[in-house]
């Protein structure tokens, strides 16, 4: 499926108009039936779509590998994913709801009951640094990628690095759908993690930071802002969260360790 559509479109310059065409984003509904139930409908760009499933089960903890999942038959006409996975496993969506009562008081207990309500783990220490200069080049190069924000400005671009390069991107309308599909792809190739790097061409929120740390990555690396709960989230599971890194510029937020003067 086309990931780009065009529409007809009226244009203004001052008083002046035109009808022009224009390729916009292509958004699609895929709904996901888990064993005969239907869990949720995602809207996303058309394709890596066996990555987008495979990402979302694994980022709402239903599966932890491949050998969970059973069968997977993706009908892209009808915009259907089915999914059974093995019959030893009896894992429900995650209802990621945060807890009831936070105030500036008790911030801390709240993110202790935070992680433990969403089953977050701390991230590993795992000795893991990269150099400043090295997120400059690695974050041009995930921008660089995308042809569909090229032509439309409605696509977001993620890309999984190691210390040296990208590994691969996937791209999405929505941010959190571009993070299921890494980190379904990730699975996918049977690719750890825990040592790897996450570059965002967005805003980081709360949902982002909270679908990264259920596969350990220890490092987030945005070209825009976060929010102030990806930033608490960030510091309470351990993780580097990096924003506005724009050309030779980058704000580092939480465990600024992990980043080091040199390559």
């Amino acid at each position: 499926m086309n990931k780009t559509i065009k529409y007809s479109v009226v244009k203004y310059d001052r008083t002046e108009t035109e009808t022009v065409e224009e390729i916009m984003i292509y958004e699609y509904p895929l709904s996901i039936i888990l064993s005969d139930t239907h869990i949720t409908t995602l809207t996303c760009t058309p394709e890596n779509l066996k990555a987008l499933v495979v990402g979302y089960l694994r980022t709402q903890g239903i599966i932890d590998s491949m050998e969970d999942i059973k069968t997977l038959e993706i009908d892209e006409k009808s915009g259907i994913a089915r999914v059974n996975i093995n019959s030893n496993m009896d894992k429900k969506p995650c209802r990621q709801v945060l807890p009831v009562g936070f105030n500036e008081n008790n911030e801390k207990e709240f993110f202790q009951k935070l992680i433990r309500d969403l089953n977050c783990k701390v991230v590993k220490d795992n000795n893991i640094t990269i150099g400043i200069e090295k997120i400059y080049h690695l974050m041009k190069e995930n921008l660089s990628y995308s042809e569909a924000f090229k032509q439309t400005g409605g696509a977001h671009s993620i890309a999984l690095c190691d210390k040296e390069k990208v590994l691969f991107i996937c791209e999405d309308v929505a941010r959190h759908n571009a993070v299921d599909k890494v980190m379904g792809e990730a699975l996918i190739r049977n690719i750890s993690l825990e040592d790897k790097i996450l570059l965002i061409s967005g805003r980081v929120s709360f949902e982002m930071v909270l679908k990264t740390s259920k596969s350990g990555i220890p490092i987030v690396v945005s070209k825009s802002a976060p929010t102030n709960l990806s930033i608490e989230l960030s510091n309470a599971l351990n993780i580097t969260l990096i924003g506005f890194v724009r050309g030779e510029k980058a704000n580092i937020y939480t465990n600024s360790y992990r980043v080091t003067e040199k390559n």
